[in-house]
């Protein structure tokens, strides 16, 4: 029934001194690409929790830092003292529990992104079982289309950031109103380790009609980029190239791929496609801010100081920060 064709045999990533299964902001991979671009990313321990955190020092504003998607295991006390900890007179936190969450906002941090939904897909060891818990209606749509003479082919990502893939996502994002993670950062990590980029590109009559951009990431990986033109929608390219993923990424040694953004009132479309692999939803827990402005008022000048801070020059720096990723 499904295209169980034997693939070749993969290299498993290398060890990593992140936890294998951590998000991609959170990995070794992260880390890497950071020092490619010339950022000032370190491991710090907070609590019983090795982070993966971004500093920069801003001149009038003093020092910044963003820990984005940490399993932090926090109290209301631990999470008091995190800016001190890390040495910040500005720190973020997006937050990757709702109850870590819930301690930010316990320990007086401001929210300034609400939580979104993402999906989750773990992989099952076999083709059969990964099969076993596709949702029929995406099940038929990966029959018709593997019905369709598409041609699927997976290639590394070159850390060009002028690649066709990223160029065309460009020209997507600006006719579908989103902001794609810059081609320079995905460039930067694919370039960090071998093979960290893998795309899958469908083809029909020799025309590329749809392609999709993975990040492997010790024993995970993050579904980056989903790109498609109206005769890749046609044919039903989206649930192929994901079907064949899905299967290669397992041989390749990856056990989870975060799925990203799957938001069932914002974009029930998206997040249909996304539960159809037998993905499951899960909320994170929005982006958070402490900042040394704000603890020393109280109230409306508090919340004051906060819009301030992202209104200054330098506010675009909180802007990235907080700025969700696009996997669609």
């Amino acid at each position: 029934m499904f295209d169980f064709s034997p693939c070749p045999t993969f290299t498993a990533p290398q060890p990593v001194r992140t936890a294998p299964h951590a998000p991609l902001q959170q990995s070794d991979l992260w880390l890497e690409a950071a020092d490619r671009l010339g950022s000032d990313a370190r491991l710090d321990r907070i609590g019983d929790a090795t982070a993966l955190v971004l500093r920069k020092r801003v001149p009038m504003i003093g020092e910044l830092a963003l820990v984005s998607r940490a399993r932090l295991e926090l109290t209301p006390d631990r999470a008091a003292a995190l800016r001190t900890t890390l040495g910040a007179s500005h720190l973020v936190i997006n937050a990757e529990t709702t109850e870590d969450a819930c301690a930010l906002a316990q320990a007086g941090f401001h929210r300034i992104v609400a939580p979104r939904m993402i999906a989750e897909l773990r992989l099952a060891p076999t083709p059969d079982a990964m099969a076993a818990r596709l949702m029929p209606k995406w099940r038929n749509r990966l029959r018709h289309g593997q019905s369709q003479g598409l041609q699927i082919r997976r290639r590394p990502m070159q850390a060009d950031p002028k690649h066709w893939l990223l160029r065309a996502e460009a020209r997507q994002s600006a006719r579908l109103w989103y902001h794609p993670m810059p081609p320079e950062v995905i460039a930067a990590l694919a370039g960090s380790a071998p093979g960290a980029g893998q795309v899958f590109t469908a083809y029909h009559l020799g025309r590329r009609v749809a392609a999709m951009l993975f990040l492997r990431h010790g024993r995970a990986a993050t579904y980056q980029i989903g790109w498609m033109n109206a005769q890749g929608r046609n044919r039903s390219a989206g649930p192929a190239l994901m079907w064949r993923a899905m299967v290669e990424l397992q041989q390749m040694g990856v056990e989870t791929i975060d799925l990203g953004a799957a938001d069932p009132d914002r974009a029930a479309g998206l997040a249909r496609f996304k539960r159809g692999t037998g993905a499951e939803l899960r909320a994170l827990g929005g982006s958070w801010l402490d900042t040394t402005w704000a603890r020393r008022k109280r109230g409306r000048a508090r919340a004051r100081a906060v819009a301030n801070l992202r209104g200054t020059q330098h506010g675009h720096l909180l802007a990235t920060a907080t700025a969700p990723f696009r996997n669609a």
